[in-house]
């Protein structure tokens, strides 16, 4: 039998070289698996295979010519580039919906290579909602290091096919794929890359300009207020969101974020007079930013933000209490936020506690949110965690605290 014949030669050149199964396997782009079979005479060699293993031999045709004349393509359906099953994958997506994905590096033939996507029908939109609206519940539950991927595909596939449609459905496709980038902009940052999150922030702006959509401009000054605080620059931070507060065109939702934002950027610039008139204009904008739709600019979750974000602010100006008052109200009533926002506003309650002292309050606080903070893997929310660990480290004999170092340095070490 031909393919019997091919197979024992294979194999007898092979060892008389030297090469491992594997290694011939990562030599010619098939799987080890497949080989195996080729050698046993399990399966008939392609062509294109039995020229491969003549050449990378240096067989000089021997192999080529017991090779079965009829033997049509092969499909290596157990691809394992080097014979790992822990290959990398490899996707590169082009800006007209086109792509490839391969599995090693784009030096080896794709596994599936994609043409642009075809023209969009309005039925399509629909689905992209209810698809997006489950990548973005997963972001609330785990780690963006998970999210992200999902959200650049969806990103590109809106785009893409926006690319091939036209009036109010290109329209609707782009404010999609805006959304969908501002979205993975954020996962970007809880991943703690400023740098694509801007990147895809700018991209978010470029979507919505392109069919003049002006409230995504002004979403992505407070988002960029957002990083700016994080880095600790309170006049960035205000100067970017009192841009968006004077501006009374901008929507009410997104200026209420704004007025949030520059109470924070005041609060860590020890700004108190201006902190709390930013509050105040929060308060005067909160009914006019409830009123609007669900699918808006902005966290999902709205129930008692500004108490908590003034919760924050007074821990920032060094009004522990009315901080601690605050959070306990705000936590209090609204037992069904997202993991995220528990983990966030419940890691920083722990703080205020810790600040004041409270040692026993502030570990029974953070001990049961030890393992969502774990889970939804934040860089920002680790960053209040490591504040909270630096605080309660003065007290490294307290009872409380030695029954949740353990845990608590875990989860801290995870990255």
């Amino acid at each position: 039998m031909a393919s019997a014949e091919f197979g024992r030669e294979l194999r007898k050149r092979r060892l008389e070289q030297g090469l491992a199964l594997g290694k011939l396997a990562e030599l010619v782009h098939y799987s080890r698996s497949h080989l195996s079979r080729v050698e046993n005479g399990q399966k008939s060699p392609s062509s294109a295979l039995a020229r491969a293993c003549d050449a990378v031999l240096s067989a000089g045709g021997d192999l080529l010519v017991l090779a079965p004349s009829a033997a049509q393509p092969d499909l290596d359906l157990d691809i394992d580039v080097g014979g790992s099953s822990d290959a990398e994958w490899n996707v590169r997506l082009h800006a007209d919906g086109s792509g490839v994905f391969r599995i090693g590096d784009f030096g080896v033939p794709p596994v599936t290579a994609f043409p642009a996507t075809a023209t969009s029908s309005a039925a399509s939109l629909p689905g992209l909602s209810a698809l997006f609206e489950e990548i973005k519940r997963l972001g609330r539950t785990s780690s963006p290091s998970l999210v992200f991927p999902m959200a650049v595909i969806h990103e590109h596939a809106a785009a893409a096919s926006a690319l091939r449609s036209a009036g109010e459905l290109r329209r609707q496709l782009l404010l999609h794929a805006a959304r969908t980038a501002e979205f993975a902009g954020w996962m970007a940052q809880e991943c703690g890359d400023e740098r694509g999150a801007l990147w895809w922030t700018t991209r978010a702006v470029d979507h919505a300009s392109a069919v003049s959509d002006e409230h995504m401009v002004s979403y992505a000054l407070v988002r960029r207020a957002v990083l700016s605080l994080y880095r600790g620059d309170s006049a960035e931070t205000t100067d970017l969101t009192e841009q968006v507060l004077a501006d009374h065109a901008v929507h009410p939702r997104i200026r209420w974020l704004a007025a949030l934002g520059a109470a924070q950027g005041y609060a860590i610039g020890l700004d108190h007079s201006n902190s709390m008139r930013a509050l105040d204009e929060a308060a005067n904008l909160y009914d006019a930013a409830h009123r609007t739709g669900e699918n808006e600019l902005g966290p999902s979750a709205l129930h008692e933000r500004s108490v908590l974000i003034e919760a924050w602010c007074h821990y920032d100006l060094g009004n522990l209490e009315d901080a601690a008052v605050l959070f306990d109200r705000a936590m209090s009533r609204n037992p069904q936020q997202s993991d995220r926002d528990r983990a966030r506003f419940g890691t920083r309650r722990a703080l205020v506690y810790a600040a004041l002292g409270d040692l026993d309050r502030a570990c029974a606080l953070i001990a049961p949110l030890l393992d969502v903070i774990s889970a939804v893997d934040s860089v920002t929310i680790r960053a209040d965690l490591l504040d909270f660990a630096r605080t309660v480290g003065r007290y490294r004999r307290h009872a409380a605290l030695l029954d949740i170092q353990p845990a608590l340095m875990s989860v801290l070490a995870k990255r």
